[in-house]
């Protein structure tokens, strides 16, 4: 293992050994601060400590990219990294085992989050899909407009979990409900089993579980969990389900408005609701709009 956490400082210390040397460093971790971006490249700043067996050596500070995802080196262009610093770098790589990755993923989410959390949410330029989200209701998952994101995580029948909430995005939709699938995790944090899938308003805290497959774990069960360890959960939801709503907004106006108002047909008083709910359009988007 090269990378050990202090317990009082909890700097990261990379010791590798070098040939017949043993070297130390700091090492800081950072990323791309684009909140939406999963390339999953760590930047490894390592500031040296000392050097064992060998103390007229200086060592020098060290630049190493990991695509900690690939378990590989991150660079774009090899060819454009000093033949030294790659040699190091294919050098650190190669010491690196399970539980290096395992705190380089930690540091990385912990890294992105700060970022994501702190962002302007008209600065975020996330993926919708949005013929979908208009006229079929699809909803969307906190975690996949924001994947580092804050996490709900919970224990459920002795089980670590992690709680996936989806939501309506429609801007001028009032509705309080969520979607709630609760997967397994394992330590290094990908999902398992599906352990229930739950309805959810928010604002009336009415729990119902959805139709379909049986699940192993009852919706009370889950919301006697949540509840007795997010305390504030149902207030969350509501930050979260603004959240999305407002970054929706931002990025329909900025990829969708101009293609929609060109795409969208023209349509009588009383002709059915473009949107499909069935209404006549004078009854449903055309009050909407006014």
């Amino acid at each position: 293992m090269v990378l050990t956490v202090d317990d009082a400082s909890k700097k990261i210390i990379a010791t590798v050994q070098n040939g017949d040397r043993i070297e130390k460093y700091e090492c800081l971790i950072s990323a791309c601060k684009n909140p939406v971006c999963t390339c999953g490249t760590a930047d490894l700043d390592l500031i040296p400590i000392h050097v064992e067996n060998e103390n007229d050596v200086q060592l020098s500070p060290r630049k190493v990219e990991i695509d900690i995802d690939e378990k590989s080196l991150g660079y774009r262009d090899k060819k454009k990294v000093p033949k030294e610093d790659l040699e190091f770098a294919q050098l650190f790589l190669s010491k690196l085992d399970d539980d290096d990755f395992q705190v380089l993923h930690e540091r990385h989410f912990t890294f992105k989050n700060k970022i994501t959390e702190k962002a302007d949410l008209d600065s975020i330029d996330a993926y919708f899909e949005y013929d979908e989200v208009e006229y079929n209701g699809l909803m969307s998952a906190y975690s996949d407009v924001l994947p580092y994101g804050d996490q709900l995580l919970v224990t459920v029948d002795g089980k670590e979990c992690i709680i996936l909430d989806q939501y309506c995005l429609l801007p001028k939709c009032s509705c309080t409900d969520t979607t709630l699938n609760i997967m397994s995790i394992d330590k290094a944090g990908k999902t398992g089993e599906e352990l229930c899938a739950v309805s959810l308003n928010y604002r009336k805290k009415q729990w119902k579980t959805i139709e379909g497959p049986s699940f192993p774990v009852t919706v009370k069960t889950v919301r006697t969990a949540i509840e007795g360890r997010l305390l504030n959960i149902y207030e969350r939801l509501l930050k979260r389900h603004i959240k999305l709503k407002t970054i929706y907004a931002h990025c329909k106006k900025r990829h969708y408005a101009s293609k929609q108002a060109l795409q969208l047909p023209k349509v009588g008083r009383n002709d059915p609701c473009p949107c499909g709910s069935g209404k006549k359009y004078k009854k449903c988007c055309l009050r909407k709009s006014n």
